[in-house]
């Protein structure tokens, strides 16, 4: 199957897995959920270690996969946060703002020249968000200074990070994709449970509640199978991770309008334009190259 598609894929997956991860969060202690979908991951995953399934590594492998997982984590723990107070149809497209950072990191890291239309697709996004600033007004307030939005589009430009990230471990460094996805597994629930226990245990009593639910364990299921993808995806040669990292986040059109639709999040034509806006510049984006 050729990247193209499996990155589609991705994508769908992708776009379910947000809105369990919604349901999941949504009056929820954040960093306790984050640990049990990422230990859910972990746990699907590590019978193929177990059984042989993948490839021995060094030392020096292994810290560039807790390298990865590092990464991520931060990513989680900011966008997650954000989610849980931010309506879905707004965070998700927050999140579409990652093919152009990762444009950016490229650029600047990375040695590539975006073409001319791919500039223009960036100006497009980002004036679409300032259409959808003036759109979460109306819900949140001031948006740009909103502290879960800020979270959001930080946790966005790690996630870009992470993208250049595994282009160079599975590319440059001929990772095996499903070695990197098993021990990543097992690192960021590594990850995840160091923080639980230095940030929310000792506090526990004091923040919101944790409450255990069935669709934590869908959000481990859908990400493992959106991450295959994705990995097997950026581990062709041929693969470019600034059209990959695109329709990865095209995934934003089954979280936008299941924010709508699920959660009952409030319509405006604003977010319509902003979102197609986003579309577009990102359609332009990957046409460029």
């Amino acid at each position: 199957m050729s990247w193209f598609v499996l990155a589609l894929l991705s994508a769908f997956f992708l776009g379910c897995y947000d809105l369990a991860k919604k349901k999941s969060v949504q009056d929820n202690a954040v960093r306790v959920t984050l640990f049990f979908c990422s230990a859910f991951y972990a746990l699907f995953m590590s019978p193929l270690l177990l059984t042989g399934h993948c490839e021995s590594l060094p030392l020096q492998s292994h810290v560039y996969l807790f390298g990865k997982a590092a990464i991520v984590g931060g990513s989680w723990i900011l966008t997650y946060n954000a989610l849980a107070h931010l309506p879905l149809s707004i965070a998700t497209t927050i999140r579409a703002l990652a093919p152009v950072f990762t444009i950016f990191i490229a650029v600047t890291f990375m040695g590539e020249r975006p073409f001319a239309l791919q500039w223009i697709g960036v100006a497009i996004c980002i004036c679409s968000y300032v259409g959808l600033s003036l759109a979460g007004r109306k819900e949140m307030g001031r948006f740009f200074s909103n502290g879960w939005v800020i979270c959001m589009v930080l946790g966005t430009l790690l996630a870009a990070c992470s993208g250049v990230y595994d282009k160079f471990i599975l590319q440059r460094m001929n990772f095996d994709p499903l070695t990197v996805q098993v021990w990543f597994s097992i690192y960021m629930a590594l990850w995840q449970f160091a923080i639980c226990a230095v940030t929310w245990f000792p506090t526990r009593h004091k923040t919101t509640p944790f409450k255990f639910r069935w669709s934590m364990v869908l959000v481990a299921v859908l990400l493992i199978v959106a991450d295959r993808c994705y990995f097997v995806a950026v581990s062709d040669p041929d693969a470019l991770i600034s059209i990959i990292t695109v329709f990865r986040r095209s995934s934003v059109l089954i979280s936008f309008f299941a924010g709508l639709l699920l959660f009952k999040e409030r319509k405006s034509k604003m977010k319509f334009v902003a979102l197609l806006g986003v579309i577009l510049g990102i359609c332009l984006i990957a046409l460029g190259k």
